[in-house]
């Protein structure tokens, strides 16, 4: 005998508030999540799986209520629960409410693309005319003229399936991993990178190392940035060649280029956070890594970021002198601190710039690439020795075994290029020529530097008539500063000689209309192009080799046995001393001539 409905269970109470028999499966699901939530039932218990009572008609709103809500949220019974109950926050609400009312934007013109050009299907199929393995569909389908301009992302229908079977089974209890994940894809596939992110999180909440959800992250996050990069481009044009000069459209699109900028460094921090995860947990397939093109990308995103956190300290990740301990820049601490004492000095750092992911991250790349050089780095990959030389001062940086054989693959790399190839990957970008001089110095003569710099300027003369001055002396600048943190006079003599011989007897470069930024002092400017600085360098190094009791060179014992010449020579303050420059926070500045490393060989004073 067949057991008669209870009339006040939950399907009699469906049925008799829906008016539909039988009771739709969906919705006594729905509605059984929520009678075991004893801040909604009398009776219901969660911990002993005990459910609640429905009094009819008390009930009655109360039901309806939460199966609305639930089609709502998409099954969230705890969002639906604190909103009933009054504990659900007005922010939170409206920022979940954003969210569906963005999805149901999205899915309506979606379905709206579609249904204008359903006519246009219809006609199209039932013809037969179109060569479906050959000819494009979507080229073929119109709508009329006031919707001929609504476009739609590539396959959203297929993405659009993929969110509403994931939002059916949420009915029926928490997403898994897995379905999180479709549901991200499906969002990324509209562009919708705000809810494929969030979907993601969601799947990494439950397994924090799942690949998948990882790479997901990482390109969401690139796209963001390169989009807002674009914006940016885009605005800053905009600004400087459309716009009229001073007009309220110039304004605006200054404006609008710097909130782009924020935009960027929004995106920046969050690829920070999401990299050394991605790149520790990257997808596998067969045993090897799955979309290598871009594991590259990541990778040298990575590794060029955390470059700039070290040497450029992009973070303020320490004081100056945990700075130049980290990066081997000791010497020029101490010499710095001699011209600012009041710079902050709190002994050796303990720690390192990175954090503990990122250093993980660091010792697995370099773990890495110890295991396979040749398969770490393409051959012909695009600043592939800037990056390496990158990659193996961060290991200097970690203080990680195998320097030394890393430093010669790095070394044999570099010499198999040709000399302008050398050229734009190590000399152009300031810190990385100053890094490259100081491994260089550390393992090899820097004698031997100087030689290859003056090589290539005369291959590079040969090959296209070039006069690439100017980057030498910037070169010989940073060398000589190198040398003279290190009291290494001798050679700072050598390298000075060697950049007035770039000078042809001439007093000054042309096409050079400023100076030189100091390699280790924002306030001050070198004059570069003129010779007569340089024969300063030249009798400043004698006068510390002497000062020092040091082996004199004929050249530096001439340039001592004639100071009355050369201080009447170095009178002239712009042609041979250092330009210091202060800002005033209020607007404005001053600027002065100063002596070089303090020592001023305008008068015989300073000589001795």
């Amino acid at each position: 005998m067949a057991r008669n409905k209870d009339s006040g269970g939950v399907q009699a109470t469906i049925e008799r508030l829906t008016e539909k028999t039988p009771c739709p499966r969906y919705l006594r699901d729905a509605l059984n999540k929520y009678l075991y939530r004893e801040e909604l039932f009398d009776g219901a218990s969660s911990k002993t799986k005990q459910m609640g009572q429905l009094k009819r008609p008390d009930t009655d709103n109360l039901v309806r209520n939460l199966l609305e809500l639930d089609g709502l949220f998409c099954g969230d019974t705890s969002t639906v629960t604190a909103l009933v109950t009054g504990k659900l926050d007005k922010a939170d609400l409206n920022e979940r409410l954003d969210r569906i009312e963005h999805g149901m934007r999205q899915r309506l013109e979606i379905y709206s693309y579609w249904l204008e050009r359903l006519p246009s299907a219809r006609a199209i199929l039932a013809d037969g005319r179109l060569n479906l393995k050959e000819d494009r569909l979507d080229h073929s389908l119109t709508a009329e003229a006031r919707h001929a301009e609504r476009a739609a992302p590539v396959f959203a229908l297929h993405a659009l399936r993929i969110q509403e079977e994931s939002e059916a089974k949420v009915r029926m209890g928490p997403p898994s991993p897995t379905e999180y994940l479709e549901r991200a894809e499906a969002y990324l596939a509209l562009n919708d990178h705000e809810n494929a992110d969030r979907n993601a999180c969601l799947a990494l909440e439950q397994d924090a190392r799942c690949a998948r959800a990882w790479f997901l992250r990482v390109a969401i996050a690139l796209r963001g940035r390169d989009a807002a990069e674009r914006n940016y481009r885009q605005k800053s044009m905009e600004a400087q060649e459309i716009a009229e000069p001073c007009s309220s459209h110039e304004q605006w699109a200054r404006e609008q280029a710097d909130e782009a900028v924020d935009e960027v460094m929004k995106h920046q921090r969050k690829l920070d956070d999401i990299l050394p995860n991605a790149l520790s947990c990257w997808p596998q397939a067969a045993g090897l890594r799955a979309h290598p093109e871009s594991w590259r990308q990541v990778r040298s995103i990575f590794i060029d970021r955390m470059f700039s956190v070290a040497v450029q300290d992009t973070r303020w990740a320490g004081t100056y002198q945990q700075r130049a301990a980290w990066n081997g820049f000791e010497p020029e601490w101490e010499l710095k601190r001699q011209k600012y004492p009041y710079l902050h000095c709190d002994g050796l750092p303990e720690g390192l710039p990175f954090t503990p992911d990122e250093t993980q991250a660091l010792v697995d790349l370099l773990t890495d690439y110890d295991s396979g050089p040749e398969q770490f780095f393409m051959y012909i990959e695009d600043g592939r020795l800037a990056r390496e030389l990158r990659l193996f001062h961060l290991r200097y940086v970690l203080r990680m075994d195998g320097g030394a054989a890393h430093w010669e693959r790095l070394h044999a790399a570099v010499t198999q290029h040709a000399a302008s190839h050398q050229v734009a990957q190590l000399m152009r970008d300031t810190s990385v020529a100053r890094i490259w001089q100081m491994h260089y110095c550390r393992n090899l003569p820097p004698s031997d530097l100087a030689k290859w710099y003056a090589q290539w300027h005369k291959d590079a003369e040969t090959r296209s008539g070039a006069r690439l001055r100017h980057e030498l002396l910037r070169q010989y600048a940073f060398l000589y500063h190198h040398q003279f943190a290190r009291q290494q006079f001798h050679e700072c003599g050598q390298i000075a000689a060697g950049a007035l011989g770039l000078f042809d007897g001439a007093a000054a470069l042309a096409d050079w209309f400023s100076g030189e930024q100091h390699p280790d002092d924002e306030a001050v400017s070198m004059p570069l192009h003129r010779a007569r600085y340089w024969d300063y360098l030249v009798a400043l190094a004698a006068v510390e080799q002497r000062k020092r009791a040091q082996t004199l060179a004929p050249r530096a014992q001439a340039l001592l046995a004639d100071t009355t010449h050369w201080c009447a020579a170095f009178s002239e303050d712009r042609e041979c001393l250092w330009t210091e420059s202060e800002e005033y926070d209020d607007g404005g500045g001053e600027d002065w001539p100063a002596p070089p490393y303090g020592v001023d060989l305008r008068t015989p004073e300073g000589w001795k």
